[in-house]
């Protein structure tokens, strides 16, 4: 028996139920011995009386009412027409009209809409003399998409649910992910909740993430050779890309930078600050990896092309401050000193008195995220919404994440990916 079975089918978007094409060879179990269950790594218990999986004619057949109950799908009885109707919770699918001229013993099953096509030799739904109706197993699992274990020294169905299958995925990353109740989980503690627990509209918006976070690999190489996992990627640590990497990198963007800005704002690309330097040597100050602090900067102002509500004037670079409202100028500065920041009426975002002075407090900005320290002995606080953080909630880049950018569900992956990698490979 093969360790794993995959089905395809049309509905493994909504429907939870997996089942598995099990039948395909000879099952190791004696006829109408009973097959255990476990779906998502626990046993689907059967209540007593109610029929339980079994083996008939070398195949494996279910309880079709239970396990689809269970997986969340409404299953309906009509008896008029001989058929089981199951309807996944996001379908808007019309029943079709029943068959007259079905076989009375003869059981339909209609799926959102769907009238389920067995094959002859799959083996037919019935109904057992206790009044229950089964199927076998390849054939749902064909309609309807599973992975399973065949576990035969137990003779166990160990099933995996098409939402199990994506928490799996979405585990994968370890990447925060922000739910529809405001909260921000990381998503390798997914798997440490039941399947139940999320509503189909939180599974939908899982889909969705999911869908988002495979424009990226999990793995990134560097030009060394060296792979490391994003996940791992700590916001603390040295530099990879020296200064002249960077303004290397940067002076083979401009060409495409300008053609953008003509085609899409009508300008001219505006004079872009050589900042390299300063972000190497205060991120090192500071024990940040200012490389990618600097990589970070080109996406937070476009190439400092500031094209979103902060200006170049104001010595911002990551937008500090910037709330999508204008300023008062009666905004805290929360212990930044006031003689190198400030707030002005309608200005977006804090002003730093120099670049030097608006890299730093970005650099301090990534310091309140990665570690509870205090600031560097002899350093002065330039940073506005320091004490605002939590401090060491993200010590690693995809940390992020729902933090630093909202949702921001690949907000760190795009820093690595889109900006600190390309300029790790310039010469």
């Amino acid at each position: 028996m093969p360790a794993i079975n995959r089905c395809v089918g049309k509905k493994i978007a909504t429907l939870l139920l997996c089942v598995s094409p099990l039948l395909a060879m000879p099952v190791p179990a004696a006829a109408g011995e009973a097959v255990k269950l476990v779906l998502d790594n626990k046993p689907l218990v059967i209540p007593a009386g109610d029929q339980g999986a079994f083996i008939k004619g070398d195949r494996t057949y279910v309880p079709l009412r239970i396990i689809s109950e269970k997986l969340g799908a409404r299953v309906d009885w009509q008896p008029e027409a001989n058929r089981v109707v199951i309807t996944t919770p996001d379908s808007t699918a019309v029943t079709p009209p029943g068959n007259p001229g079905l076989v009375p013993a003869a059981v339909q099953i209609v799926i959102d809409g769907q009238v389920l096509k067995i094959p002859a030799g799959y083996g037919q739904p019935y109904i057992t003399p206790a009044g229950r109706t089964v199927v076998p197993l390849r054939a749902v699992g064909e309609a309807l998409g599973c992975e399973v274990n065949w576990l035969g020294a137990s003779n166990t169905v160990d099933i995996k649910s098409a939402t199990y299958k994506l928490l799996v995925e979405l585990a994968g990353y370890r990447t925060n992910l922000k739910l529809l109740d405001g909260k921000v989980i990381n998503s390798a503690e997914l798997l440490q909740k039941d399947t139940s627990t999320w509503s189909q509209e939180q599974l939908q918006q899982f889909r969705s993430y999911a869908q988002d976070l495979s424009k990226y690999d999990q793995q990134v190489k560097l030009p060394d050779g060296t792979a490391l996992n994003m996940a791992d990627l700590t916001i603390q640590g040295p530099a990879v890309a020296s200064a002249a990497q960077l303004r290397a990198w940067i002076e083979g963007e401009k060409p495409r930078l300008q053609a953008k800005l003509r085609q899409q704002y009508n300008r001219n690309l505006l004079p872009i600050p050589d900042l390299a330097d300063l972000y190497i040597r205060i991120g090192t100050e500071y024990g940040i990896r200012g490389d990618i602090a600097f990589a970070q900067a080109a996406k937070e102002t476009f190439y400092w092309q500031f094209t979103g509500s902060v200006q170049p004037d104001q010595n911002n670079y990551c937008g500090l401050g910037a709330t999508g409202s204008p300023n008062t100028g009666q905004e805290p500065l929360n212990g930044a000193d006031p003689t190198k920041v400030r707030f002005a009426p309608g200005v977006h975002g804090a002003i730093f008195a120099s670049p030097e002075v608006g890299v730093e407090a970005h650099i301090q900005h990534l310091y309140a995220y990665a570690t509870n320290k205090p600031l560097p002995p002899g350093k002065k606080l330039y940073d506005p919404r320091f004490n605002l953080v939590q401090r060491g909630s993200a010590p690693t880049w995809q940390g992020l994440n729902a933090r630093w950018a909202v949702p921001g569900t690949t907000y760190g992956q795009s820093i690595i990916a889109d900006y600190w990698l390309p300029a790790l490979a310039a010469k």
